[in-house]
């Protein structure tokens, strides 16, 4: 199923199928991959908007989600200050952790956790 998100295109205010950006690769693969309720789309927002993103984000993390650990099916929330700026998936491949993302500059992509981590100020994790 992973290999279905990674053959995707990145797209901004994409929601699937064919195309992603990376709120609508997280809500759609954690219902696809994890068969988890489908979180509100928030198409109007894209990647290059910080203050909208994080607004739609934290009303729906406070809304439907609690805070985890990296455990497959939580989502990644990287931020820089105040702003979350991207969003990606945990997933599990080849006996790892990973986080399913994608973005402009790269697509989709597997990335390791400390990977994707390390690309923040901080990272948090909210699942059901």
């Amino acid at each position: 199923m992973i290999q279905r998100y990674l053959a995707t295109t990145y797209c901004r205010y994409g929601r699937g199928p064919d195309a992603f950006d990376c709120w609508g690769m997280v809500r759609d693969a954690r219902a696809q991959m994890f068969g988890k309720p489908l979180l509100a789309s928030y198409g109007e927002i894209g990647g290059q908007m910080a203050r909208e993103m994080t607004e739609a984000v934290n009303e729906t993390i406070h809304k439907h989600l609690k805070p985890s650990k990296p455990v497959p099916g939580a989502i990644a929330m990287g931020w820089r200050g105040r702003l979350c700026v991207h969003v990606g998936i945990v997933v599990e491949a080849d006996g790892r952790r990973w986080v399913l993302e994608t973005d402009s500059h790269t697509g989709p992509v597997l990335t390791r956790i400390r990977d994707f981590e390390s690309r923040f100020l901080k990272v948090t994790y909210y699942d059901d």
